[in-house]
Formats: structure tokens, C-alpha cells, sequence
């Protein structure tokens, strides 16, 4: 017999009913592993690009408005066009931030982000008094300082806590036609969101 017959008459390995079972199994596993990793995670990076995204609009110490259609730059998601949107960065470290809005017999709305993409706080005209808003961010540490010597007109002020330091406050005023968008804009401009330091208070940290 040649070596070439001997090579083809040669039984070729058998692999184990059981053992190609147990691995394809192992592969369907690991397959429907990854594809659910993928579709859970696809909200957290799609929060995340939100955040980046409105960062990239929102103003140091004032509010900017956000263009709801800019071929320069990305947009930023979720942004209705009947609405003039502005942004303001919110930075806790230092000191509390002081957010002012006065509009009256208009629909506006006002949302706090965190860097995660979730909002931590939000409120509408409906909310505030006479469509005016008077708010304190703070963080723990300067919520406590402020109860422990509260100014004279804390009563009339809307303070939120929040444990995270890197805030985006986003300001919405109803405006469906472009009449009424030109008159939200300047009320936009006169919308406040400046540091607040407390009186005898540090600054925090993390």
C-alpha cells in the first residue's frame, strides 16, 4: 500500500456528539451576550452624546441660545422648533448658582442635566409664580451651610441639591411662529444663571 492510500484509507477523527453540543451552545450563549450588552448600553452613550452635544451650546455664567438647525455644528438632540432653547453651564465647586427667569403669559420650561444625560430636575411657567423663577442650585455641602443661616428671602427661592458639581440648565420658551420668536429671544438675554456665593460659606469640593 502507497503512503498516499494510506493517508486516505486513515479514519478521520470523530468529535463528540456531546463536546459540539456543549460548544455551540457556549457560542449562541456568548453571542446573545454581547448582542443584549450592546442594546443596553446604547442609552448611556446616547445620553452621553446628548450631553456633549448641549455642552457645546451652553453659555459660562449665562445663558446661550441653542440653534435648533446649525450646519457648523451638530445639533442638539431632541429639540423641538416650535421652542427657542438656551443652555447655561452650571459649575457647583466654587459656589452655588442663582438661576433667574421672568416670563410671563408664555409657556417656558427649565431642565437641569447632569453628565450622564438625565435630568435631575425640571419644572415649568406652571410651577413658578406669576411666570417668574427664582432658583439656588447648590450641592449637600452648601445646602447645609444655607440652612444653617438662610437668607431673608430663602422662602420665595426654589433651592435644589444636587450631588453632582458639572450641571447644563436648559431654558425653553414656547415661540411657534418667528413674531414670537423675537420676542423670546430677549428674554433669553435677561435670564440669569450666575455663581451665588454664600455668605461665609467655603468652596465646596467633590
Amino acid at each position: 500500500m502507497t503512503a498516499e492510500a494510506a493517508v486516505r484509507s486513515r479514519p478521520l477523527p470523530r468529535i463528540p456528539v456531546g463536546g459540539l453540543a456543549v460548544f455551540l451552545a457556549a457560542v449562541v450563549f456568548l453571542a446573545g451576550a454581547i448582542h443584549i450588552c450592546t442594546i443596553l448600553l446604547v442609552p448611556s452613550f446616547a445620553r452621553a452624546d446628548g450631553w456633549s452635544r448641549l455642552a457645546a451650546f451652553a453659555g459660562a455664567d449665562e445663558f446661550t441660545q441653542i440653534p435648533v438647525r446649525d450646519p457648523a455644528r451638530a445639533n442638539a438632540a431632541g429639540l423641538d422648533p416650535l421652542f427657542v432653547n438656551a443652555a447655561c453651564r452650571l459649575r457647583l465647586g466654587a459656589a452655588p448658582v442663582g438661576i433667574a427667569v421672568e416670563a410671563r403669559e408664555r409657556f417656558w420650561s427649565l431642565a437641569l442635566y447632569d453628565r450622564k444625560g438625565t435630568i435631575i430636575f425640571s419644572l415649568n411657567d406652571r410651577t413658578a409664580i406669576d411666570g417668574q423663577l427664582d432658583m439656588l442650585v447648590v450641592s449637600p455641602a452648601q445646602n447645609a451651610a444655607l440652612r444653617l443661616s438662610p437668607p431673608a428671602n430663602l422662602e420665595q427661592t426654589v433651592v435644589v441639591e444636587s450631588r453632582a458639581d458639572d450641571l447644563i440648565a436648559v431654558l425653553r420658551l414656547f415661540a411657534p411662529t418667528p413674531s414670537a420668536q423675537e420676542k423670546a429671544r430677549p428674554i433669553l438675554a435677561e435670564s440669569e444663571c450666575l455663581p451665588a456665593p454664600l455668605e461665609g460659606a467655603a468652596p465646596s469640593g467633590r
